[in-house]
């Protein structure tokens, strides 16, 4: 027995089964793309989507802040319309930002990092499922679906740069 199922057979109750995880990954900003965006500029995004994210991603259909302590965020969201979940969130400057959802068993993160040649770059990760989704047939599909979601935040990212609110 794994010490999964081991912990699990002592208090009665039933693994949860793991689901497939991905990350994907987007150049912030790829070659002909303006304004350019800074590193300072994503993250303060970035903090701001863990606690509005309806702007920048469709799926979720509500949003509550539970508590915000600066870098520890509680937010209640729904997801499509599926029943609203806790999420709780760890930000650290200014890099990489944990969402988990305990009921579900979903870790997520989304990361700033550069490439060899030092260009800005976003990642996001899903552990154990993405919430209010799945993953596609193929890496390629997946890649697709996750780095979009990536894309449409860097998108979303600009447009508030663009719009002053950045």
């Amino acid at each position: 027995m794994t010490p999964d199922v081991a912990a699990n057979a002592t208090d009665n109750t039933t693994p949860t089964p793991k689901k497939p995880s991905f990350a994907a990954t987007r150049p912030v900003n790829p070659p002909g793309v303006t304004p350019i965006l800074t590193h300072e500029q994503v993250w303060k995004g970035l903090a701001y989507k863990a606690r509005y994210p309806k702007a920048f991603m469709p799926v979720i259909t509500s949003c509550e802040l539970v508590e915000d302590h600066g870098d520890k965020v509680v937010r209640s969201v729904r997801f499509g319309d599926a029943e609203p979940v806790d999420e709780y969130i760890d930000l650290y400057e200014p890099t990489i930002i944990y969402f988990e959802i305990p009921s579900r068993g979903n870790r997520i993160t989304n990361f700033l990092s550069y490439d060899v040649n030092d260009n800005l770059l976003l990642t996001f990760t899903f552990a154990n499922g993405i919430p209010g989704g799945s993953l596609k047939d193929s890496v390629q599909e997946s890649n697709k679906m996750i780095g979009g979601g990536v894309e449409r935040t860097i998108n979303k990212l600009r447009e508030m740069v663009k719009a002053g609110e950045l």
